[in-house]
């Protein structure tokens, strides 16, 4: 049994029951379309983007990423946000994971890939509340001091970071465990 209880942009808010030791146990879950984010080199340093997340009031470094559009393929999806978010389209998406941030909450899963071939194409079609978000390029050392360090917050960039690591797809030079 499910209930809407309430329908945004990004989500939808549902009850939903379950009977768990002959007794229905209701919960309230996110229904959310999935996320990708992109692990993307250029020369050797990854691309990331700072931007401001209203929901904890801060800023943030992050790889790019985004939300799917309706029943959007997310490989098209990653190309998408890429140019929206940094100008730079991927010529090449190679799976990297794909992760569930949340799953006591939502069923939200996040399809992140890695790139090291891009194409500057141009910056367009940000949402209005990224206007202020700029690009930011950082070693694979520097990206792992920040994580760290504390610096680097998010949960999609440092799975991202961590596994492009352990698989070989990050210069070493710079940083060592």
């Amino acid at each position: 049994m499910e209930e809407v209880i309430y329908k945004a942009k990004k989500f939808t808010l549902v009850r939903k029951a379950r009977v768990v030791g002959g007794r229905t146990v209701w919960g309230e879950y996110l229904i959310h379309p999935g996320a990708v984010a992109v692990l993307a080199l250029r020369g050797g340093r990854i691309v990331m983007v700072r931007q401001f997340r209203s929901a904890i009031g801060e800023w943030t470094l992050e790889i790019p990423a985004g939300t799917l559009e309706g029943g959007e393929d997310p490989e098209s999806a990653a190309v998408r946000e890429m140019i929206e978010e940094t100008g730079y389209k991927p010529l090449r998406l190679v799976p990297l994971l794909e992760f569930y941030p949340t799953p006591g909450v939502s069923n939200e899963l996040i399809r992140i890939y890695f790139t090291d071939r891009l194409e500057y194409v141009g910056v367009s079609g940000r949402d209005p509340g990224e206007v202020d978000m700029s690009v930011v390029e950082v070693t694979p050392g520097e990206a792992l001091r920040m994580v760290e360090s504390g610096e680097v917050k998010d949960g999609k960039t440092i799975i991202a970071l961590l596994a492009a690591r352990l698989r070989g797809l990050l210069p070493h030079h710079d940083y060592a465990f």
